[in-house]
Protein backbone atom coordinates (compact mmCIF):
# COMPACT_ATOMS: atom_id res chain seq x y z
CA UNK A 1 0.00 0.00 0.00
CA UNK A 2 2.74 1.94 0.90
CA UNK A 3 4.71 1.50 -2.03
CA UNK A 4 1.81 2.15 -4.52
CA UNK A 5 1.01 5.59 -2.45
CA UNK A 6 4.86 6.72 -3.23
CA UNK A 7 4.32 5.61 -7.07
CA UNK A 8 0.99 7.56 -7.64
CA UNK A 9 2.77 10.71 -5.65
CA UNK A 10 5.79 9.88 -8.38
CA UNK A 11 3.67 9.89 -11.33
CA UNK A 12 1.61 12.58 -10.39
CA UNK A 13 5.10 14.71 -9.61
CA UNK A 14 6.19 13.30 -13.81
CA UNK A 15 2.57 14.86 -14.55
CA UNK A 16 3.25 17.80 -13.17
CA UNK A 17 7.05 18.34 -14.58
CA UNK A 18 5.54 17.59 -17.91
CA UNK A 19 2.94 20.01 -18.14
CA UNK A 20 5.09 22.51 -17.05
CA UNK A 21 7.64 22.10 -19.71
CA UNK A 22 5.02 22.00 -22.16
CA UNK A 23 3.85 25.59 -21.37
CA UNK A 24 7.18 26.71 -21.61
CA UNK A 25 7.09 26.69 -25.25
CA UNK A 26 9.25 25.39 -27.77
CA UNK A 27 13.06 26.12 -28.71
CA UNK A 28 14.77 27.65 -31.17
CA UNK A 29 17.85 26.67 -31.12
CA UNK A 30 19.62 28.09 -27.41
CA UNK A 31 19.34 31.23 -29.55
CA UNK A 32 16.12 32.78 -27.76
CA UNK A 33 14.27 33.13 -24.57
CA UNK A 34 11.63 30.53 -23.22
CA UNK A 35 10.45 32.46 -20.49
CA UNK A 36 10.52 36.47 -19.82
CA UNK A 37 11.66 37.66 -16.09
CA UNK A 38 9.80 40.28 -14.72
CA UNK A 39 10.10 43.98 -16.01
CA UNK A 40 11.29 42.26 -19.63
CA UNK A 41 9.52 43.65 -22.77
CA UNK A 42 8.37 40.39 -24.36
CA UNK A 43 7.61 39.65 -28.28
CA UNK A 44 7.12 35.80 -29.74
CA UNK A 45 8.58 34.22 -32.51
CA UNK A 46 5.86 31.29 -33.79
CA UNK A 47 7.46 29.22 -36.70
CA UNK A 48 8.38 25.77 -37.46
CA UNK A 49 11.57 24.82 -35.05
CA UNK A 50 11.30 21.33 -35.98
CA UNK A 51 9.96 19.47 -39.11
CA UNK A 52 10.78 20.20 -43.08
CA UNK A 53 10.58 24.02 -42.99
CA UNK A 54 12.87 24.00 -39.63
CA UNK A 55 15.62 25.62 -41.89
CA UNK A 56 13.44 29.08 -42.00
CA UNK A 57 12.18 29.06 -38.27
CA UNK A 58 16.01 28.42 -37.20
CA UNK A 59 17.06 31.28 -39.56
CA UNK A 60 14.56 33.64 -38.44
CA UNK A 61 14.51 33.01 -34.76
CA UNK A 62 18.61 33.19 -34.78
CA UNK A 63 17.78 36.81 -36.48
CA UNK A 64 15.04 38.31 -33.90
CA UNK A 65 17.63 37.70 -31.52
CA UNK A 66 20.42 39.23 -33.22
CA UNK A 67 18.34 42.41 -33.37
CA UNK A 68 17.35 41.26 -29.81
CA UNK A 69 20.77 41.77 -28.86
CA UNK A 70 21.72 44.56 -30.29
CA UNK A 71 19.33 46.82 -28.56
CA UNK A 72 19.93 44.65 -25.14
CA UNK A 73 23.42 46.03 -25.25
CA UNK A 74 22.30 49.61 -26.41
CA UNK A 75 20.19 49.42 -22.59
CA UNK A 76 17.36 48.24 -23.78
CA UNK A 77 13.67 49.91 -24.84
CA UNK A 78 13.28 53.04 -22.25
CA UNK A 79 15.44 50.67 -19.71
CA UNK A 80 14.08 47.61 -20.18
CA UNK A 81 15.63 44.47 -21.40
CA UNK A 82 14.11 42.88 -24.57
CA UNK A 83 14.06 39.19 -24.46
CA UNK A 84 12.52 36.60 -26.96
CA UNK A 85 9.16 33.67 -26.32
CA UNK A 86 9.54 30.91 -28.79
CA UNK A 87 6.66 28.37 -30.04
CA UNK A 88 7.30 25.40 -32.69
CA UNK A 89 4.76 25.30 -34.52
CA UNK A 90 6.38 22.20 -36.88
CA UNK A 91 5.13 23.48 -40.16
CA UNK A 92 1.72 21.98 -39.12
CA UNK A 93 -1.30 24.16 -39.29
CA UNK A 94 -3.08 21.56 -36.80
CA UNK A 95 -0.13 22.77 -34.28
CA UNK A 96 -0.22 26.49 -35.29
CA UNK A 97 -3.35 27.33 -33.08
CA UNK A 98 -2.16 25.84 -29.96
CA UNK A 99 1.24 27.80 -30.18
CA UNK A 100 -1.07 31.09 -31.15
CA UNK A 101 -3.52 30.21 -27.88
CA UNK A 102 -0.21 30.10 -25.29
CA UNK A 103 0.73 33.59 -26.86
CA UNK A 104 -2.32 35.28 -26.93
CA UNK A 105 -2.85 34.15 -23.38
CA UNK A 106 0.37 35.45 -22.03
CA UNK A 107 -0.23 39.37 -21.22
CA UNK A 108 3.57 39.76 -21.60
CA UNK A 109 3.72 39.16 -25.51
CA UNK A 110 3.72 42.34 -27.05
CA UNK A 111 3.93 41.18 -30.82
CA UNK A 112 4.18 37.80 -32.39
CA UNK A 113 6.51 37.51 -35.69
CA UNK A 114 5.14 34.85 -37.78
CA UNK A 115 4.37 32.06 -38.94
CA UNK A 116 6.44 30.90 -41.71
CA UNK A 117 3.94 28.22 -43.19
CA UNK A 118 0.79 30.19 -44.82
CA UNK A 119 -1.59 27.33 -43.69
CA UNK A 120 -0.34 28.14 -39.96
CA UNK A 121 -0.47 31.66 -40.22
CA UNK A 122 -4.56 31.21 -41.72
CA UNK A 123 -5.08 28.61 -39.06
CA UNK A 124 -3.51 31.25 -35.99
CA UNK A 125 -4.33 34.59 -37.29
CA UNK A 126 -7.97 34.78 -35.72
CA UNK A 127 -7.02 33.85 -32.23
CA UNK A 128 -3.96 36.71 -32.48
CA UNK A 129 -7.27 38.96 -33.65
CA UNK A 130 -9.15 38.29 -30.91
CA UNK A 131 -6.45 38.86 -28.69
CA UNK A 132 -5.68 42.44 -30.04
CA UNK A 133 -1.97 40.92 -30.86
CA UNK A 134 0.11 42.85 -33.67
CA UNK A 135 1.15 39.74 -35.99
CA UNK A 136 4.03 40.51 -38.48
CA UNK A 137 3.88 37.74 -41.30
CA UNK A 138 6.16 36.41 -43.91
CA UNK A 139 3.51 33.60 -45.44
CA UNK A 140 2.59 35.01 -48.82
CA UNK A 141 -1.32 33.86 -49.20
CA UNK A 142 -3.15 36.55 -49.97
CA UNK A 143 -6.16 35.38 -47.56
CA UNK A 144 -4.12 36.86 -44.66
CA UNK A 145 -4.87 40.35 -45.13
CA UNK A 146 -8.36 40.26 -46.23
CA UNK A 147 -9.34 42.28 -43.52
CA UNK A 148 -11.05 39.94 -41.02
CA UNK A 149 -7.87 39.69 -38.72
CA UNK A 150 -6.77 43.50 -39.06
CA UNK A 151 -3.87 42.97 -36.11
CA UNK A 152 -2.36 41.21 -39.03
CA UNK A 153 1.12 42.57 -40.88
CA UNK A 154 2.47 41.03 -44.10
CA UNK A 155 6.51 41.81 -44.54
CA UNK A 156 6.69 39.66 -47.44
CA UNK A 157 4.54 40.00 -50.74
CA UNK A 158 1.48 38.55 -51.75
CA UNK A 159 1.63 34.96 -53.50
CA UNK A 160 -0.64 36.59 -56.15
CA UNK A 161 2.29 39.89 -56.20
CA UNK A 162 4.89 37.00 -56.29
CA UNK A 163 3.42 34.52 -58.99
CA UNK A 164 2.44 37.92 -61.66
CA UNK A 165 6.10 39.14 -61.09
CA UNK A 166 7.67 35.69 -62.11
CA UNK A 167 5.56 34.87 -64.71
CA UNK A 168 5.99 38.21 -66.19
CA UNK A 169 9.65 37.65 -65.40
CA UNK A 170 8.87 34.37 -67.42
CA UNK A 171 7.71 35.45 -70.19
CA UNK A 172 9.53 38.76 -70.96
CA UNK A 173 12.57 38.13 -69.55
CA UNK A 174 13.26 34.58 -69.84
CA UNK A 175 11.26 34.24 -73.53
CA UNK A 176 8.94 31.36 -72.04
CA UNK A 177 6.27 30.55 -74.10
CA UNK A 178 5.06 26.71 -72.57
CA UNK A 179 5.16 25.93 -68.69
CA UNK A 180 4.16 22.89 -66.61
CA UNK A 181 3.25 23.97 -63.40
CA UNK A 182 4.46 21.51 -60.13
CA UNK A 183 2.90 22.45 -56.91
CA UNK A 184 2.64 21.64 -52.99
CA UNK A 185 -0.83 20.99 -51.88
CA UNK A 186 -1.29 23.29 -49.86
CA UNK A 187 -2.43 26.83 -49.67
CA UNK A 188 0.72 28.37 -50.56
CA UNK A 189 1.00 26.02 -53.30
CA UNK A 190 -2.15 26.53 -54.52
CA UNK A 191 -2.53 30.21 -54.57
CA UNK A 192 0.87 30.60 -56.80
CA UNK A 193 -0.34 27.75 -58.71
CA UNK A 194 -3.02 29.54 -60.05
CA UNK A 195 -1.90 32.90 -59.84
CA UNK A 196 1.34 31.92 -62.12
CA UNK A 197 -0.74 30.31 -64.30
CA UNK A 198 -3.50 32.97 -64.75
CA UNK A 199 -0.73 36.04 -65.07
CA UNK A 200 1.36 33.80 -67.96
CA UNK A 201 -1.64 33.06 -69.78
CA UNK A 202 -2.70 36.50 -69.70
CA UNK A 203 0.83 37.41 -71.40
CA UNK A 204 0.28 35.13 -74.16
CA UNK A 205 2.09 31.82 -72.74
CA UNK A 206 0.56 28.45 -72.34
CA UNK A 207 0.25 26.48 -69.27
CA UNK A 208 0.55 22.74 -70.89
CA UNK A 209 0.78 20.48 -67.58
CA UNK A 210 -0.03 21.48 -63.97
CA UNK A 211 0.66 18.29 -61.49
CA UNK A 212 0.75 18.29 -57.77
CA UNK A 213 2.26 16.88 -54.82
CA UNK A 214 2.30 16.99 -50.83
CA UNK A 215 4.90 18.78 -48.73
CA UNK A 216 6.73 16.20 -46.09
CA UNK A 217 5.00 13.16 -48.11
CA UNK A 218 6.65 12.99 -51.41
CA UNK A 219 9.53 11.22 -52.21
CA UNK A 220 9.00 9.84 -55.59
CA UNK A 221 8.17 12.35 -58.38
CA UNK A 222 8.81 10.46 -61.09
CA UNK A 223 5.18 10.01 -62.05
CA UNK A 224 4.37 13.92 -62.24
CA UNK A 225 7.94 14.71 -64.15
CA UNK A 226 7.54 12.04 -66.57
CA UNK A 227 3.39 13.18 -67.44
CA UNK A 228 5.43 17.40 -67.71
CA UNK A 229 8.56 15.32 -69.65
CA UNK A 230 5.37 14.35 -72.10
CA UNK A 231 4.63 17.94 -72.40
CA UNK A 232 7.77 19.38 -73.71
CA UNK A 233 7.41 22.59 -72.03
CA UNK A 234 10.25 25.27 -71.67
CA UNK A 235 9.81 26.37 -68.21
CA UNK A 236 8.66 24.15 -65.34
CA UNK A 237 7.45 26.74 -62.03
CA UNK A 238 7.88 24.94 -58.98
CA UNK A 239 5.54 26.11 -56.45
CA UNK A 240 7.02 24.86 -53.44
CA UNK A 241 9.80 24.19 -50.57
CA UNK A 242 13.62 23.52 -51.22
CA UNK A 243 12.96 19.98 -49.79
CA UNK A 244 11.24 19.07 -52.55
CA UNK A 245 12.68 21.25 -55.03
CA UNK A 246 16.07 19.74 -54.65
CA UNK A 247 14.20 15.92 -54.88
CA UNK A 248 12.76 17.27 -58.03
CA UNK A 249 16.01 18.69 -59.54
CA UNK A 250 17.72 15.48 -59.10
CA UNK A 251 15.06 12.87 -60.34
CA UNK A 252 14.60 15.50 -63.50
CA UNK A 253 18.01 14.68 -64.38
CA UNK A 254 17.57 10.93 -63.49
CA UNK A 255 14.46 10.93 -66.40
CA UNK A 256 16.11 13.06 -68.72
CA UNK A 257 14.05 16.33 -68.38
CA UNK A 258 16.38 19.02 -69.26
CA UNK A 259 14.44 21.75 -68.76
CA UNK A 260 14.89 25.78 -66.82
CA UNK A 261 13.26 25.40 -63.57
CA UNK A 262 11.91 28.45 -61.82
CA UNK A 263 10.68 28.47 -58.12
CA UNK A 264 9.44 31.19 -55.21
CA UNK A 265 11.16 32.74 -52.47
CA UNK A 266 9.93 29.18 -50.63
CA UNK A 267 13.16 27.58 -51.55
CA UNK A 268 15.23 30.55 -51.05
CA UNK A 269 17.84 28.95 -48.35
CA UNK A 270 21.06 27.40 -48.49
CA UNK A 271 19.39 24.31 -47.80
CA UNK A 272 18.43 23.85 -51.30
CA UNK A 273 22.12 23.61 -52.41
CA UNK A 274 22.86 21.31 -49.64
CA UNK A 275 20.39 19.10 -50.60
CA UNK A 276 19.84 19.38 -54.66
CA UNK A 277 24.26 19.88 -55.62
CA UNK A 278 24.92 20.04 -58.91
CA UNK A 279 21.03 19.51 -60.17
CA UNK A 280 19.90 22.59 -58.73
CA UNK A 281 22.44 24.68 -61.02
CA UNK A 282 20.99 27.33 -63.14
CA UNK A 283 17.58 27.60 -61.25
CA UNK A 284 15.82 31.09 -60.55
CA UNK A 285 13.79 31.74 -57.81
CA UNK A 286 12.38 34.73 -55.77
CA UNK A 287 13.37 36.53 -52.70
CA UNK A 288 12.95 39.34 -51.04
CA UNK A 289 16.87 39.89 -49.94
CA UNK A 290 20.05 39.01 -50.47
CA UNK A 291 23.47 40.18 -48.85
CA UNK A 292 24.72 40.92 -52.25
CA UNK A 293 21.89 44.08 -52.63
CA UNK A 294 22.43 46.51 -49.93
CA UNK A 295 20.14 49.17 -48.31
CA UNK A 296 21.09 51.38 -45.45
CA UNK A 297 22.05 49.10 -42.65
CA UNK A 298 22.21 45.63 -44.95
CA UNK A 299 26.02 45.53 -44.86
CA UNK A 300 26.36 45.75 -41.21
CA UNK A 301 23.31 43.54 -40.32
CA UNK A 302 25.06 40.36 -42.49
CA UNK A 303 28.35 41.47 -41.02
CA UNK A 304 26.97 40.68 -37.70
CA UNK A 305 24.92 37.57 -38.45
CA UNK A 306 28.04 36.41 -40.17
CA UNK A 307 29.82 36.78 -37.23
CA UNK A 308 27.37 35.39 -34.61
CA UNK A 309 26.40 32.67 -36.42
CA UNK A 310 28.93 32.07 -38.60
CA UNK A 311 26.67 31.76 -41.92
CA UNK A 312 24.64 34.26 -44.05
CA UNK A 313 21.59 35.52 -43.74
CA UNK A 314 18.68 34.30 -45.65
CA UNK A 315 15.56 36.10 -46.96
CA UNK A 316 13.31 35.13 -44.23
CA UNK A 317 16.19 36.26 -41.33
CA UNK A 318 16.16 39.14 -43.07
CA UNK A 319 12.50 39.78 -42.79
CA UNK A 320 12.66 38.30 -39.48
CA UNK A 321 15.17 41.02 -38.48
CA UNK A 322 12.90 44.11 -40.09
CA UNK A 323 10.35 42.55 -37.92
CA UNK A 324 11.70 43.24 -34.94
CA UNK A 325 12.99 46.44 -35.46
CA UNK A 326 9.41 47.41 -36.32
CA UNK A 327 8.16 45.98 -33.39
CA UNK A 328 11.00 48.07 -31.68
CA UNK A 329 10.54 51.20 -32.89
CA UNK A 330 6.85 51.09 -32.34
CA UNK A 331 7.65 50.56 -28.40
CA UNK A 332 9.71 53.17 -28.27
CA UNK A 333 7.66 56.01 -30.10
CA UNK A 334 4.19 54.44 -28.48
CA UNK A 335 5.42 52.98 -25.42
CA UNK A 336 4.42 49.25 -24.58
CA UNK A 337 1.22 48.15 -25.89
CA UNK A 338 0.09 46.02 -28.45
CA UNK A 339 -2.33 48.97 -29.52
CA UNK A 340 0.98 51.10 -29.59
CA UNK A 341 2.86 49.03 -31.90
CA UNK A 342 -0.21 48.67 -34.53
CA UNK A 343 -0.39 51.94 -34.82
CA UNK A 344 3.16 52.57 -35.35
CA UNK A 345 2.70 49.99 -38.73
CA UNK A 346 -0.09 52.10 -39.61
CA UNK A 347 1.56 54.99 -39.71
CA UNK A 348 5.12 53.76 -40.94
CA UNK A 349 6.41 55.00 -43.93
CA UNK A 350 9.47 53.60 -45.86
CA UNK A 351 11.41 52.45 -42.27
CA UNK A 352 15.14 51.78 -42.89
CA UNK A 353 14.62 47.46 -43.28
CA UNK A 354 18.15 46.14 -44.33
CA UNK A 355 15.68 44.24 -47.14
CA UNK A 356 14.48 47.40 -48.33
CA UNK A 357 12.20 50.45 -46.82
CA UNK A 358 9.11 49.15 -45.44
CA UNK A 359 5.56 50.93 -45.78
CA UNK A 360 2.28 49.03 -45.67
CA UNK A 361 -0.87 49.64 -47.56
CA UNK A 362 -4.56 50.22 -46.20
CA UNK A 363 -4.70 46.55 -46.33
CA UNK A 364 -1.48 45.82 -44.17
CA UNK A 365 0.58 44.68 -47.19
CA UNK A 366 3.90 45.38 -47.30
CA UNK A 367 5.10 47.52 -50.28
CA UNK A 368 8.15 45.77 -52.23
CA UNK A 369 9.61 44.35 -55.32
CA UNK A 370 10.74 41.13 -55.69
CA UNK A 371 14.22 39.99 -55.95
CA UNK A 372 15.29 37.39 -58.64
CA UNK A 373 18.17 34.83 -57.32
CA UNK A 374 19.72 32.17 -59.08
CA UNK A 375 22.03 29.43 -57.82
CA UNK A 376 25.34 29.70 -60.10
CA UNK A 377 29.10 27.67 -58.86
CA UNK A 378 26.81 26.74 -56.08
CA UNK A 379 25.99 30.03 -54.99
CA UNK A 380 22.82 31.86 -54.74
CA UNK A 381 23.51 35.07 -56.17
CA UNK A 382 21.07 37.60 -57.76
CA UNK A 383 20.13 36.93 -61.44
CA UNK A 384 21.70 39.34 -64.10
CA UNK A 385 17.64 40.97 -65.10
CA UNK A 386 15.53 41.54 -62.41
CA UNK A 387 12.48 42.72 -62.48
CA UNK A 388 11.34 46.34 -64.24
Amino acid sequence: MKNKKVLSIIALLTLLLVTLTACGGGGNGGEGSNGAKDGEIVIAHAGPMTGDSAQFGDMKGKAIQLAIDEINEKGGINGKKVAQLTGDDTGNPKEAPNVAQKFAQDDKVLAVIGHWNSSCTLAARGIYDAAGIPLLADSVNKALTDGTTPTSYRVSLTDTAQAQSLAKYAYEKMGKRKAAILYTANDFGTGLMNDFATAFEELGGEVVASETYFEGQSKDFSPQLTKIKGKNPDLMFIAGYYVETALIAQQSEEIGLDVQMLGTEGISSEELIKLGGDAVEGIVFAGFFHPDIEYPGTKEFVEAFRAKYDKDPDTYAALAYDSAKLVFAGIEKNGESREGIMKFLDEVEDFPGVAGPISFDDNHDVIRNIVVLTVKDGKIVPAEEQVD
